[in-house]
C-alpha cells in the first residue's frame, strides 16, 4: 500500500483477517521502514464509485482526530479495484474484554463536531493494543454530519433500519433520521449488555423473515423503558435511557450531567478512577420479568396465523445472529448515496 511516503505490507497470505463486515476486511500489516504494527482496512469497489466506503469513512476519521478515543489515520488510497485505510492497530472489543471505558467523553468529541456515529455496538468499541484501560470507537463508514438547529428531518427513500438490528436505537428501527441521542441511546444499550450478558430482544433465527426479526426488535424494544431494563442496578442506568429517548431531534445531550450523575454512583459504590480496571463479568439475573412475551405482542407482518414465519424445527439448528450482525443489511447503493 503507497500513501505519500508511507508504505505497509500486509500480512501473508493465510493469515485471518482481524476482522470482516459487509465492505471488506480488516488486516494486520507492517509499517515498512519503522516495523510499526498496524490496521488496514480493505474493499474491493471501482474508482467509478464517486463515494466510496472507505474514502467516506477516512474523510470521517480525519476530521474527529485529535481526542484519544479515535483512533489515528495513518493513510488511505485508492488502486483499480480495492481501496484501503492504514490505521492505529488496536486490541479487543469491549464485547470480548467486558471493560468499560471514555465512551462518553467520545461521543461527545464527535458530536460536538457535527458528527453521529449511527452504528455503536460492542464490536465498535475497542480496547487500546498497548493500554486496555484506553477505549477506540471505531467504524465510521455510515457515520455522517448532523446540523443542530434543523429540525425538519430529510426522509429518503427507500427507508431502511440504519445501523445494526440488536443496537439500533427505537428511532432507527421507525426509520426516523437519526441525531446525536440516538448514539446515546445505542452507547446505552452496549452499557446494557455488558452488565447483563444479554438483551431483551434475544437472537433471531436467520432462517426468520427479516421483516420479522425487525419487527420483533423494534416492538420488544418500545416496551422496554429504562427502569426495567436496569432493575437490579442504580437508577442512573435507566435515567440514561429515559433521558435519551426525551432529548428533541436537534438537541445534544448534557454530558456534564450525565457525568456528574455516573460519578455519584462510583462514589457511592466506592470506586474511583484509580481503583483499577472494573469486573465486568455480566450479572445473569432475569432480564425479561417485565418484559411481554413475543405471544403477547400480537401478530406480526410476516406470520400466518399468528405462527412462526419459518420452520420452528430449522430454528434449533441454524446459526444465530451474534451481536457483530452486518450493519447494511438491505442497502443499496441508491440509499448509500444519500447518506449525507
Amino acid at each position: 500500500m503507497d500513501n505519500s511516503t508511507l508504505r505497509f505490507a500486509l500480512s501473508p497470505l493465510g493469515v485471518p483477517e482481524l476482522r470482516s463486515g459487509s465492505f471488506g476486511f480488516v488486516f494486520r500489516a507492517t509499517e515498512e521502514g519503522t516495523g510499526r504494527q498496524v490496521a488496514v482496512k480493505k474493499s474491493r469497489v471501482s474508482k467509478k464509485v464517486a463515494r466510496s466506503t472507505l474514502r467516506h469513512e477516512a474523510c470521517i476519521l480525519q476530521l474527529l482526530q485529535g481526542h484519544g478515543a479515535i483512533p489515528a489515520l495513518l493513510g488511505y488510497c485508492h488502486f483499480k479495484h480495492f481501496e484501503f485505510i492504514a490505521m492505529e492497530l488496536l486490541g479487543p472489543s469491549v464485547a470480548e474484554q467486558k471493560k468499560d471505558g471514555a465512551g462518553l467523553a467520545a461521543l461527545q468529541h464527535i458530536h460536538l463536531l457535527d458528527i453521529i456515529h449511527r452504528d455503536l455496538r460492542p464490536v465498535n468499541i475497542l480496547c487500546a493494543f498497548h493500554d486496555p484501560s484506553t477505549i477506540k470507537i471505531i467504524d465510521f463508514g455510515i457515520s455522517k454530519s448532523f446540523s443542530r438547529g434543523y429540525s425538519s428531518k430529510l426522509k429518503c427513500e427507500p427507508q431502511h433500519l440504519i445501523g445494526s438490528l440488536y443496537w439500533a436505537s427505537l428511532n432507527s428501527h421507525n426509520v426516523e433520521d437519526l441525531a446525536p441521542r440516538d448514539d446515546i441511546e445505542s452507547l446505552v444499550l452496549v452499557v446494557l449488555y455488558l452488565v447483563r450478558g444479554t438483551l431483551p430482544w434475544k437472537p433471531r433465527s436467520r432462517l426468520e423473515r427479516p421483516q420479522r426479526s425487525k419487527e420483533v426488535v423494534r416492538r420488544t424494544e418500545a416496551i422496554s423503558t429504562g427502569p426495567k431494563l436496569f432493575a437490579g442496578f442504580p437508577d442512573e442506568f435507566g435515567w440514561l435511557l429515559t433521558y435519551s429517548c426525551s432529548l428533541a431531534f436537534d438537541g445534544l445531550p448534557d454530558y456534564d450531567d450525565i457525568r456528574r450523575r455516573f460519578t455519584m454512583v462510583s462514589e457511592r459504590l466506592g470506586l474511583s478512577p484509580d481503583s483499577g480496571p472494573l469486573d465486568w463479568t455480566p450479572c445473569y439475573t432475569t432480564i425479561v420479568d417485565n418484559i411481554e412475551t413475543e405471544h403477547e405482542l400480537g401478530q406480526y407482518p410476516d406470520d400466518d396465523d399468528g405462527k412462526i414465519a419459518c420452520d420452528p424445527n430449522a430454528i434449533l439448528h441454524c446459526h444465530l445472529i451474534g451481536s457483530d450482525e452486518d450493519s447494511y443489511h438491505e442497502w443499496d447503493y441508491a440509499m448509500w448515496q444519500l447518506r449525507g
